[in-house]
C-alpha cells in the first residue's frame, strides 16, 4: 500500500472531507474507504477445487474437456455460438477461463454466473503469458475483401482521383440511416437514426480510424464534429414554416451545378452545443443556399456548418464514405493509403455488439489482460446489465479500442466495482471511456483514456466512488469533458488525477472531494472545473464541494471570461453551496463561486471577493514554472508554490516533454500559513 502523503488543513477545513470518508465507510465496503487513503491491492487466489478451464478461438473444439491447453475449447461459456461442453458446463467460485494470447476471439460472451466472496469465477486473457503470446484478443470486426478499382470518374461524382479510388460491397443495411428526413443530433440517438458513418467505421488492421470525406478537412479526423474547424457563414440558418429551412453562404456555396450537393449530410452547429446531421434536400446556385430538413433546434447567429460522406469529397489518402445500395447492402468507397497484392490492406469494420456482457445475476466477476477492440452498439467493450443486480466485479489490466457505443467500459445499475489498470482509446461516435450510471461503492484507479470521443469519465446518480490516479488525455471533442458528474451523483473523491479538458458538474451533486489533480486546458477550453445547475433529476442544487491543491492551467487565452472553476450564470439558477477553493494555482477565477477561497494563487487578476485568506495572484508565470512559453508547467526552483503537497504520478509535463530527475512536484501545494 502506497500511503499518499496531504498538506495539513485546518480540522474545520476538513470536516466535509472527513463526511466523504463517513459516509463510504457506512456503505458497509469498508475497503474502498481505505482506499480513499492509499491505494489497496486486492488479490484473489484460487483454490485447491478451482476449475481451470482454456479457450482457443483458432484450434480449440467444443467437444474436449477444456482442460488444458492442448485440449481447449473454441468458444468461451456464455457465448451463443458455444456447444458441446462451453454451453453445458456450470462455471462455480474460483473458476477461471484462460484466453490465448494473441489469437483472435470473434465472439460476444454474456455471463449470469456467480462466484462468491473471495472466490471470483475470471476471465484471464493470458495474463501469465504462459498459454499463448501477449493478450487475448476480443475482437468484433471483420474483414472487407473484394475491392475493386472505379472504372470512371462519374462513378465516383468526378471526382479526379477516380482511378486511385476503390470501392467494395457490404451485407449491411443501412437505409434508414440516409431517410430520417430530419435532423438527428451526433450524441445520445438510435444506432437506426445514427449518420451512417458513425454506425459503421473503417479500420485500418488495429492501427487507426480512418476518416470519412468531409469539407473542410478538420483538424484532428478522430473529431469530424468539431465545428471549429467548420464553414462560418454570417447569415443564420432560417426556417421556413417549420418544413425545411436554408443554409446561405455566399464564401462558400459557389457551385454552379443545382446537383453539386446531392446525396451530401451537412452538419450544423446548434441547441446545447451538439452537432445535428441531415442529408441536403437540394441546392439553389443563384441564391447560394442549401435546402435541409427543418431545423428546430436553437439556432446560432453565425452560422457553422461542414458536409460529409461523398465520392466527390475524397481527396486524402484514407479518406472514404458509404452509399446505401437496393437490397438492403452497403458500398464503400476508399482512397486506400497502400495496397497489398492490389487491395486495400487489412480494412476492416465492426460487426459485434459488444465483448462482454455481465447479466443482473451476475457477480463476484474478474475480467483481466484482454484486448478488446471493433465494436458497434450500445454495450461495449464491457458492460453491466440495466437491471440492478451485478455487483462485486472488477476489470484490470484490459485495453479497449475502436469501440462506439455507450462506452468502452460501460458500468450500468451496478455494486461494489473495481476498474484499475486499463486502457481505452480511440472509441468514435460520441462514445464515454468509462461511463458510471448509477453505480454504487466503486473505484476508477489508474486508467488511460485517450482520444475517446465522449468524455473520459461520465456519471450518473452514482454515490460513494473514488477515481484516483487516471489519465484522462485529449478529451476535446463535441460537448464531450474529461470527467462529468451529473445528476444526483455524491460521496465521490476525484483524487490525483491528470486531465487534458474540462470537469463539468450539474444537477443536485453533494459531497464531492476534487484534491491534488492536475487540469491543463491546452489553449483549447474555456474552464477547467465548471457547475451547472440546471436540470431537474434530483434536484437542482450542488452543495459541499470541495476543491484542494489542485493546478488548473493552460485555458484559452482568446475567451474573455476564462475561469478555472465556473459557476452557471442565468436567471433561475442557484447558486452552489457549502464550496471550499483552498491551496489551488488557478489561471483565473470568475462567476458564481461562493464559499470559503484561501490560499489560491491566480494567474490572472480577480476581482477583490476571490482574493481571501493567503491569495496571492501571480501573473509572471515565469516565477512560476520552468518554460511556460513553451508548456513547460514544472515548478521552478524558489517558485512561490513550493511549499508542499505530493507527487501524482505525472511522468510528463504539459507539453508531454519527460520531466527531468529531481523534479519538483506539480500540483498538491499549500501556500501561506493554513492555520
Amino acid at each position: 500500500m502506497k500511503e499518499i502523503t496531504m498538506t495539513a488543513n485546518t480540522s474545520k477545513a476538513r470536516q466535509p472531507e472527513m463526511s466523504v470518508r463517513k459516509a463510504i465507510r457506512s456503505t458497509g465496503w469498508q475497503w474502498l474507504a481505505i482506499a480513499v487513503a492509499g491505494l489497496s491491492v486486492v488479490t484473489f487466489g484460487l483454490t485447491a477445487s478451482a476449475a481451470t478451464y482454456y479457450v482457443d478461438f483458432a484450434r480449440g473444439v467444443n467437444t474436449a474437456d477444456g482442460l488444458s491447453p492442448k485440449t481447449a475449447w473454441k468458444h468461451c461459456p456464455g457465448d451463443s455460438n458455444a456447444t458441446d461442453k462451453p454451453k453445458a458446463v456450470a462455471l462455480v467460485p474460483d473458476d477461471t477461463i484462460i484466453f490465448k494470447g494473441g489469437v483472435q476471439y470473434f465472439g460476444s460472451i454474456e455471463l449470469k454466473v456467480a462466484g462468491a466472496e473471495g472466490r471470483p469465477i475470471t476471465l484471464d486473457g493470458n495474463s501469465a503469458g504462459t498459454f499463448g503470446e501477449g493478450r487475448a484478443i476480443l475482437d468484433g470486426g471483420a474483414l472487407i475483401t473484394g475491392w475493386k478499382h472505379c472504372e470512371s470518374a462519374e462513378e465516383v461524382q468526378g471526382n479526379p482521383r477516380w482511378k486511385d479510388i476503390m470501392y467494395a460491397d457490404l451485407d449491411v443495411d443501412l437505409s434508414s440511416n440516409f431517410t430520417p428526413g430530419r435532423f438527428v443530433p451526433h450524441r445520445i440517438v438510435g444506432a437506426a437514426e445514427q449518420a451512417p458513418w458513425q454506425r459503421v467505421m473503417l479500420i485500418d488492421g488495429e492501427q487507426k480510424l480512418l476518416p470519412i470525406a468531409e469539407l473542410p478537412k478538420p483538424a484532428d479526423p478522430f473529431f469530424p464534429n468539431a465545428p471549429t474547424g467548420f464553414y462560418k457563414s454570417p447569415h443564420p440558418l432560417t426556417v421556413q414554416d417549420k418544413i425545411s429551412s436554408q443554409i446561405k453562404d455566399v464564401e462558400h456555396l459557389t457551385q454552379k451545378d443545382p446537383g453539386y450537393y446531392d446525396g451530401m449530410f451537412v452538419g450544423v452547429h446548434g441547441g446545447n452545443n451538439t452537432v445535428y446531421f441531415a442529408l441536403v434536400d437540394r441546392y439553389d446556385p443563384a441564391t447560394q443556399q442549401l435546402q435541409v430538413p427543418y431545423f428546430k433546434e436553437t439556432i446560432h447567429p453565425v452560422t457553422e456548418y461542414a458536409l460529409f460522406n461523398a465520392p466527390k469529397l475524397i481527396e486524402l489518402p484514407g479518406e472514404w464514405c458509404i452509399k446505401p445500395l437496393a437490397g438492403g447492402r452497403t458500398r464503400i468507397y476508399l482512397l486506400p493509403e497502400h495496397l497489398n497484392a492490389g487491395q486495400p490492406s487489412n480494412i476492416g469494420y465492426p460487426v459485434l455488439k459488444y465483448g462482454i456482457s455481465l447479466a443482473a445475476t451476475a457477480a463476484h466477476i474478474s475480467i483481466k489482460n484482454f484486448l478488446i477492440q471493433r465494436l458497434s452498439g450500445k454495450q461495449g467493450g464491457v458492460s453491466t446489465s440495466t437491471t440492478r443486480g451485478a455487483h462485486h466485479i472488477t476489470i484490470a489490466d484490459c485495453e479497449v479500442r475502436f469501440v462506439t457505443g455507450d462506452a468502452g467500459i460501460a458500468l450500468s445499475h451496478c455494486d461494489s466495482v473495481v476498474v484499475e489498470n486499463c486502457y481505452i482509446h480511440h472509441c468514435p461516435g460520441w462514445t464515454v471511456g468509462i461511463y458510471v450510471d448509477r453505480v454504487s461503492n466503486y473505484r476508477l484507479i489508474r486508467n488511460r483514456l485517450d482520444t475517446n470521443s465522449g468524455s473520459g469519465i461520465r456519471h450518473y446518480e452514482s454515490k460513494n466512488g473514488l477515481l484516483q490516479g487516471n489519465s484522462i488525455l485529449n478529451h476535446f471533442g463535441m460537448h464531450s469533458s474529461g470527467i462529468n458528474v451529473y445528476q444526483g451523483c455524491s460521496t465521490i473523491v476525484v483524487e490525483q488525477n491528470y486531465v487534458e479538458g474540462v470537469i463539468t458538474i450539474n444537477r443536485n451533486a453533494e459531497n464531492i472531494v476534487f484534491r491534488n489533480n492536475i487540469i491543463n486546458g491546452k489553449g483549447i477550453g474555456n474552464c477547467g472545473i465548471s457547475m451547472w445547475t440546471s436540470g431537474n433529476t434530483g434536484g437542482t442544487n450542488i452543495k459541499d464541494l470541495q476543491f484542494l491543491h489542485n493546478t488548473i492551467v493552460n485555458l484559452n487565452n482568446k475567451c474573455g471570461w476564462i475561469t478555472a472553476i465556473l459557476g452557471q450564470r442565468g436567471k433561475g439558477v442557484s447558486s452552489p453551496e457549502g464550496l471550499v477553493i483552498r491551496n489551488n494555482i488557478l489561471d483565473s477565477i470568475t462567476d458564481d463561486v461562493p464559499g470559503v477561497i484561501e490560499n489560491n494563487i491566480y494567474l490572472r487578476e480577480v476581482e477583490k471577493r476571490f482574493m481571501g485568506k493567503g491569495c496571492q495572484v501571480v501573473t509572471d508565470l515565469k516565477k512560476l514554472f520552468v518554460d511556460p512559453d513553451h508548456g513547460d508547467y514544472r515548478l521552478r526552483e524558489g517558485s512561490p508554490a513550493i511549499g508542499g503537497g505530493s507527487d501524482i504520478g505525472v511522468t510528463a509535463d504539459f507539453s508531454g516533454k519527460p520531466r527531468a530527475q529531481g523534479h519538483v512536484d506539480i500540483g498538491a501545494w499549500s501556500f501561506g500559513n493554513t492555520k
